[in-house]
């Protein structure tokens, strides 16, 4: 249970798995969540990340593969839009996938099929923490990794930014993405830092195995980022959620999905009437207008660290 004062006790959304995931394709299905990503790669990860990456190491034409390492994967969808913009300069490309989920590492093995001519890949279906303890030993390093939507979910920020740079090669590119503080989900669980209390994967399968009594958000890479002197730059992107059905008079499907989600819990419907319209009024003065509909306002800030050469 999670407990929001003395008297209000709400249910995690993560004690029921299958509802779990039928609100997150739920919260996926009316966001644009996937278009922005794409737009954000064509802007500014070929600039950012598919340059410098030639201008530090080359561009491929040696016939060494690419050294990708990809964090919480999940089925690889955003992962397979870097590896895309990758392939233009680096014809072959080398993955090493870390999930924990094997359905989703099932699927990304779905969805790489018919690209599989242009990458080799190496499956890890265990946690990033297993994963590090593995690597202990070894001086592989990764020309590019990306660890996008994932560091919710490591038990300790500090030693997984850590080892991340650690297994950077000289001239190789970090990207980190996350939920900004200062917008959407950040703002909200901020101010509500009782929901949800536990974690799970951005693709849709909860996670056990970690918790957390807050949520991380940009503000936590940056203080920790500081805290071990790497350099970084940032940039962001931004996603909108159709809410319109959470202000509903009328109890609907739609409206209880996506206020569940939000606030990941399990019915927060029913929670005491005066929390209930505190947590409408916040997700409203989060969110934008346009004509009749409600849209949630997620900005994602994006951590580009490049190590010296």
């Amino acid at each position: 249970m999670v407990e929001s004062d003395k008297s209000v006790t709400l249910i995690p959304i993560f004690n029921d798995q299958a509802y779990y995931t039928k609100a997150f394709n739920y919260w996926r299905r009316i966001g644009n969540y996937i278009e922005a990503v794409h737009k954000w790669t064509d802007e500014t990860f070929y600039v950012h990340v598919v340059e410098k990456l030639v201008a530090n190491i080359g561009d491929g034409s040696d016939g060494k593969p690419l050294r990708v390492l990809g964090v919480g994967s999940g089925r690889g969808e955003i992962e397979l839009v870097f590896l895309n913009k990758l392939l233009l300069k680096f014809p072959k490309i080398h993955t090493c996938v870390v999930e924990p989920c094997a359905n989703l590492l099932t699927q990304y093995q779905h969805n790489i099929k018919e690209k599989a001519t242009n990458f080799t890949f190496d499956w890890q279906n265990r946690t990033f923490e297993e994963f590090v303890k593995l690597q202990q030993e070894s001086s592989f390093k990764y020309h590019f990794i990306s660890a996008c939507n994932s560091m919710y979910y490591v038990k300790n920020l500090q030693e997984a930014l850590q080892s991340l740079y650690d297994m950077l090669a000289p001239g190789g590119s970090l990207l980190i993405t996350i939920t900004a503080d200062y917008t959407g989900s950040g703002k909200l669980w901020r101010t509500f830092p009782y929901f949800g209390s536990e974690t799970s994967s951005q693709d849709g399968s909860p996670n056990s195995a970690s918790s957390s009594s807050h949520h991380r958000d940009s503000a936590h890479v940056h203080n920790v980022l500081r805290q071990l002197h790497i350099p970084y730059h940032i940039d962001n992107y931004t996603c909108y959620r159709k809410i319109t059905r959470c202000f509903d008079e009328k109890e609907s499907e739609d409206g209880n999905l996506a206020l569940d989600f939000l606030t990941h819990t399990i019915r927060f419907r029913d929670a005491p009437k005066d929390l209930f319209q505190q947590v409408l009024a916040c997700i409203k003065e989060y969110s934008v207008q346009r004509g009749d509909d409600w849209f949630f306002q997620s900005e994602h800030v994006c951590f580009f660290i490049t190590k010296p050469t």
